[in-house]
């Protein structure tokens, strides 16, 4: 099948769009695919423009976003640059965070309603199942990439998927269309260009229907992941509590549908999926004794178990060190903490007057508090109250406690739990003066 402008329009009219907009690196493939849309402009339903980014890479660079520039003044295209800075962190690959830093600017360039066109082709397709399948991928990976999918309140199309890069290459000399050769894609130390120049060319030469067959092997993954996201988002409504997953489902549902499960609820979370050990784990340790309190992390991540219940969330900051607190200021605890601040108010809160010139103390657990919560009409240790009130274990130690330098002595009562409550008799009283405790963007306590 060869290439031409219009065998995309069919594709095209599925998605019409408020803008659409072509991530041009200048290669050959996204040129061809932005004077492929300016061929269709007056077919579009929305206008037409490109985005560059510049990971600061390869010292040409800065040529190949002139060469971009050109290209979209003679097409009359707008043309929107940004530069990304990529410092892949131990362990990391740089592919994958420029790619992150990539999608990062196309997120933030991306209005309602608007499309990315991205110019990956068949044998692109056929490099990236070749890819998730060495990796160990389950469907969704072999799945490779789609054709559409939802992306910053518009979506991502591929419009491209259905043609070999020979055919968009035999196009574009029949248009004397000239583009940018990336040095870096003939270095064959990066996996998918090993793939491209070692491995590919002899599964041609044995397979010459490779390319078509393998993107029809990811179209049956692709539908057979639907089917299990189907699923999965049905066991996810059968099993949640808020958002939190009964542990129920363990025994209810076979080990597969159960990983499935866990999947699915991670992704809801917005969390990075563990890897099949720390997943095998996780069922494991769900499993445990009941005096037990597990956790399972990896990067970006936590699972634990509580009350028969499994919680996800990103992993909380160390307990804080000390500090003192004034009126009018904030205090930023840490990842996943939030932030405390005190507010006058009055009748709220503690009594304005236990605040001294510097402020209120705030530390957080050692054992041995005692206090009695406003209202109450005995006083216990701290730790029988926060089991009553079913706080978290794992928060239980990152409390903040209130206490004061002022009123004779009083610097060693607690005065206030952050998030709880006040304490007898420091709590503020109706009309009184007061200083109203917030804690801001805190995890839920219970």
């Amino acid at each position: 099948m060869s290439f031409a402008p219009e065998k995309l329009l069919g594709f095209l009219r599925q998605w019409p769009a408020a803008r659409y907009r072509v991530a041009l690196s200048g290669g050959l493939d996204s040129t061809v695919l932005l004077h492929a849309l300016v061929a269709l402009r007056a077919e579009l339903p929305g206008p037409l423009t490109a985005v560059h980014v510049d990971h600061g890479l390869n010292p040409k660079a800065p040529e190949w976003q002139q060469h971009c520039e050109r290209l979209c003044h003679a097409l009359g295209v707008p043309l929107e640059s940004r530069k990304v800075s990529v410092r892949p962190a131990a362990g990391e690959s740089m592919e994958a965070v420029a790619r992150e830093r990539r999608y990062a600017v196309f997120t933030e360039l991306m209005q309602a309603g608007d499309a990315l066109l991205l110019a990956q082709h068949a044998d692109d397709q056929l490099e990236t199942f070749l890819l998730q399948a060495l990796r160990g991928a389950g469907v969704r990976g072999l799945a490779a990439m789609p054709e559409r999918a939802d992306f910053a309140g518009g979506w991502l199309l591929r419009p491209l998927l259905g043609f070999r890069r020979a055919e968009l290459e035999a196009w574009s000399r029949s248009q004397g269309l000239t583009w940018i050769e990336d040095p870096s894609n003939t270095d064959t130390d990066l996996d998918r260009n090993y793939l491209r120049h070692e491995v590919v060319p002899r599964l041609k030469a044995r397979w010459p229907g490779a390319v078509e067959t393998v993107s029809r092997a990811a179209r049956h993954s692709a539908e057979a992941d639907a089917v299990l996201q189907t699923l999965a988002a049905e066991d996810w409504a059968s099993y949640r509590a808020g958002d939190m997953l009964r542990l129920t489902a363990l025994d209810e549902l076979s080990p597969a549908r159960m990983r499935l499960l866990l999947r699915h609820w991670l992704e809801q979370r917005g969390l990075p999926l563990p890897s099949v050990h720390k997943l095998a784990e996780i069922l494991l340790q769900a499993r445990a004794g009941q005096d037990r309190n597990p956790c399972v992390d990896w990067a970006g991540a936590e699972v634990r178990r509580y009350g028969g219940l499994l919680y996800a969330q990103r992993p909380l900051a160390a307990m804080p060190a000390e500090f003192r607190l004034r009126p009018g200021m904030a205090r930023e605890l840490g990842e996943g903490l939030g932030s405390l601040s005190l507010v006058p108010a009055t009748g709220e809160g503690i009594r304005a007057s236990l605040c001294g010139p510097e402020g209120l103390r705030v530390a957080f657990r050692v054992g041995g508090e005692s206090c009695r919560p406003a209202g109450r009409a005995h006083g216990r240790p701290l730790k029988k109250w926060l089991q009553e009130m079913e706080v978290l274990p794992w928060l239980r130690d990152r409390l903040p406690l209130i206490y004061s330098d002022e009123g004779g002595g009083e610097g060693d009562q607690l005065l206030a739990v952050a998030g709880l409550f006040a304490c007898e008799p420091y709590a503020a009283r109706p009309g009184e003066a007061g200083l109203r405790i917030e804690w801001q963007d805190h995890p839920s306590l219970n």
